[in-house]
């Protein structure tokens, strides 16, 4: 039998060894590659590196506590030189106070040891008692006033003719009953074709004093009053001057018809309203009705409400007498 020859069997061929050597070398290049930043990720993770770092924190934290510890020292010291100028001030204010009281404790005293002299005081008499002013100075037919200023209001209309006799009567029995205390002014109002139209005693306007001259002079004017009855009351104009000028309290006397033609357009009613607003309280006014009132509806009415309306009273006088519009 014939023998085989021998083989020689290789494990590696040489393309094997040739691609081991190549990835041989690119693992050595990769390492020398990457060599140095091995090396500084291993410094920074070794023990010298973090105890530096911590030994770099620690000086920082200890300048910052040296600069803390020098700006608290400062304020404490600015809160002493505070606390020492604020004592000092109370030191030197307690001083004062001190001193005072004792200039205070000097002067009283010096005023203990002097002896005051009082100076004679002459004796004042005793002044002189001024009269009382009576409560009721002024009475008329049961109506009464504690004013001293009068003023009587004659209404000289047309229609007070035939009641000449109870009109002067009424007026003289005004005037006699004041007293050497009051003061008089007597206004004799109508309405006229050429306007409203006053008579005034005494002439000028002013009140005058009572005495027995001077109510002869108010009678006798009074008397001259009558003898002119004519036109319209013209009341509204009148009581706008009677309210104006002298004077406390007023006397009308009328027959208590107001034309309201003569007034401004106004009803009794209304006039009675008007006269009230101008007076505002200032002054009284009393009211005395003369002649046939009970004849007139509206007489009655217009001078209790104006009476009333401005602290006055009321009177009604009847007339014996028929009047020219009866």
């Amino acid at each position: 039998m014939k023998k085989r020859p021998d083989r020689q069997i290789e494990i590696f061929s040489l393309s094997a060894i040739d691609l081991f050597a190549a990835a041989m070398g690119a693992f050595a290049l990769l390492t020398i590659v990457l060599i140095p930043y091995y090396q500084k990720e291993v410094r920074e993770r070794t023990p010298e590196n973090a105890i530096a770092d911590l030994a770099r924190a620690a000086e920082t934290s200890a300048v910052e506590s040296e600069i803390k510890k020098k700006a608290l020292e400062q304020k404490r010291a600015a809160s002493a030189a505070n606390v020492s100028d604020i004592k000092s001030q109370a030191d030197k204010l307690l001083a004062e106070l001190r001193a005072a009281e004792a200039a205070l404790r000097e002067k009283q005293a010096e005023a203990e040891r002097a002896v005051v002299v009082p100076e004679p005081v002459a004796e004042l008499p005793a002044p002189a008692e001024t009269p009382k002013r009576a409560l009721v100075s002024f009475r008329f037919l049961g109506m009464k006033t504690t004013k001293d200023d009068i003023v009587v209001a004659l209404d000289m209309n047309k229609c007070m003719g035939g009641h000449e006799a109870s009109i002067e009567k009424a007026v003289s029995r005004i005037v006699d009953s004041l007293q050497d205390n009051h003061r008089l002014k007597i206004v004799g109002f109508q309405q006229t074709d050429a306007g409203p139209r006053t008579s005034i005693w005494p002439y000028g306007g002013n009140l005058q004093r009572i005495n027995s001259s001077t109510k002869s002079a108010a009678n006798r004017f009074t008397k001259q009053l009558t003898g002119r009855f004519g036109g319209s009351a013209s009341m509204l104009d009148a009581f706008q001057k009677m309210l104006d000028g002298p004077g406390e309290s007023i006397f009308l006397v009328s027959d208590g018809l107001p034309n309201p033609r003569a007034n401004g357009g106004l009803s009794p009613n209304n006039l009675a309203r008007r006269i009230t607003s101008m007076n505002g309280g200032r002054k009284e006014i009393h009211t005395v009705v003369v002649g046939n009132y009970f004849d007139y509806q509206g007489t009655v009415e217009f001078m209790e409400n104006l009476s009333q309306s401005n602290k006055g009273q009321f009177m009604a006088l009847a007339s014996p007498t028929k009047g020219v519009c009866d």
